[in-house]
């Protein structure tokens, strides 16, 4: 007994002993620049892991399933590969008890398997040499991108007065690196030899299995949870015992005062400022499932000789870095104009681009405008659906149930998005991939005009709202 007893101080002794050192290394501002570093590459690599399935999707469905665009086949496999990955996105439901493992085990530990995890997905996929394989790499893919450690990383260990600068800066370059997958298929894709879209993935993989293993030796715990775990080591037992009456009753009062998500619902649908919220996030959610075609439109207009394969190149390289800056400068129009007229102007950002995206697309504009277009019309896309979900939620939402609001907020936004995968696997085996885009164009942009026109006259505005009096 005495011996487990030993055994257990000498590994709480480790601890300490580590968790002082990181709250050491956490003041040096050497270490500090190589930690933000650090995070941005985990950035780019989530940036990368999270789009590089969309822009290679046309590539593995003409080796995979052994066809070409703008044909039954492609139609059909595409439509498959579309369902499946709808089915592949309840995956997320298990996410938020993945990420309580960040709270229970550090954010260190979390930041490195969740990094070597993306990279781990997209080695499966490169390997696949069927079409379940590559699905089970894509599962491994949706579980591990949504969870931006490295932002809870940034928002732990930079100071105050530079946090959102920090993460806004770092989140740009992330953006704007996805370029680097329009880069690697002008390189290394070869449409005579259709294999070769699995080199497209060396590189990526690489860049995120290194940083991810790098990250073991090279990033220490973050300063916030190495002194609540060292409150924890340091006390006596006495101390600890105590410690845990108090959290026993802490919980017991928490459950007693907690907010059901029945009830959260239950907010969002009896107050009219929810209500519209929920109602115009939705809508726009529906138009968010385009982003996981604009390969195959991309590809139908070189099927139908409108693009070059020049032409492809230029908009895969060039639309992250439009949308890095316009999702630069939807947030100081935020900050300026308001959430609600910001978020007016967004949603019109988002209807241009993907008109000039689809039209450029069809019928052969310049692909520096087709480029434009899609950036244009994710960082307006994207950038709503930030500002609804998140800012104007918990700017409309009093403090005790703010949270739960939020994370049903986020569920609803999903199920708009699990919805519109749905609609583009049946319409692209109902019209083809020649006309997919024409069809989802014609079909969103008029539910878009609509939420545009909820936003303006349900949602009230919530710049400079004080949290603590609602």
């Amino acid at each position: 007994m005495s011996e487990k007893i030993e055994e257990k101080k000498l590994r709480e002794q480790a601890q300490i002993n580590k968790l002082e050192n990181a709250m050491l290394f956490s003041k040096s501002k050497n270490y500090f620049i190589l930690l933000i570093v650090v995070l941005t590459i985990v950035y780019i690599a989530d940036e990368l892991t999270s789009n590089i399935k969309g822009y290679t999707q046309s590539f593995v469905i003409y080796d995979l399933f052994n066809t070409t665009i703008n044909t039954p086949e492609y139609d059909a496999a595409g439509a498959q590969l579309q369902l499946i990955s709808t089915a592949c996105y309840m995956i997320l439901l298990i996410a938020p008890f993945y990420k309580s493992l960040a709270d229970k085990l550090g954010r260190r530990l979390f930041l490195i398997i969740n990094t070597i995890g993306m990279g781990i997905g997209m080695l499966v996929c490169m390997l696949s040499t069927n079409f379940i394989i590559f699905i089970i790499g894509t599962v491994i893919m949706t579980f591990f991108t949504p969870n931006d450690v490295q932002v809870m990383y940034i928002m732990e260990c930079a100071p105050a007065q530079h946090r959102a600068k920090i993460a806004s800066l770092t989140k740009g370059i992330a953006t704007m690196s996805v370029s680097l997958i329009g880069l690697l298929i002008k390189i290394f894709y070869n449409r005579a030899v259709v294999s070769s879209w699995r080199k497209i993935y060396i590189i990526p993989v690489a860049i995120t299995l290194i940083v991810g293993i790098a990250s073991i030796f090279l990033v220490k715990e973050t300063p916030v949870y190495a002194e609540k775990r060292l409150e924890y080591l340091k006390a006596s037992d006495e101390e600890r015992a105590i410690r845990v009456q108090q959290e026993k009753a802490e919980a017991a009062e928490e459950k007693k005062n907690k907010v059901s998500v029945f009830s959260a619902f239950k907010y969002i649908f009896t107050h009219e400022q929810t209500l519209a919220i929920a109602i115009v996030g939705v809508i726009f959610s529906l138009s968010t499932g385009f982003t996981n075609q604009y390969g195959t439109v991309i590809e139908a207009g070189l099927g139908t000789n409108a693009l070059s394969v020049e032409d492809t190149n230029i908009i895969y390289a060039f639309w992250p870095i439009i949308n890095g800056i316009f999702t630069f400068l939807g947030g100081i129009i935020s900050d300026a104009m308001g959430r609600k007229k910001s978020s007016v102007i967004l949603g019109v950002w988002a209807l241009i681009g993907l008109m000039m995206f689809v039209l450029g697309c069809s019928f052969g504009a310049n692909p520096y405008i087709i480029g434009f277009g899609y950036g244009f019309y994710c960082a307006g896309l994207w950038s709503i659906s930030d500002l609804l979900y998140i800012i104007i939620t918990a700017e409309s939402v009093p403090t005790g149930i703010r949270a739960s609001v939020m994370g049903c907020m986020s569920l609803i936004g999903m199920f708009g998005t699990g919805i519109s995968w749905l609609i583009n696997a049946l319409v692209l085996g109902w019209v083809g991939s020649a006309k997919l885009g024409i069809t989802l164009m014609a079909a969103y942009l008029p539910v878009m005009g609509v939420a545009l026109a909820l936003l303006m006259v349900k949602i009230k505005e919530t710049k400079g709202v004080d949290l603590t009096s609602i």
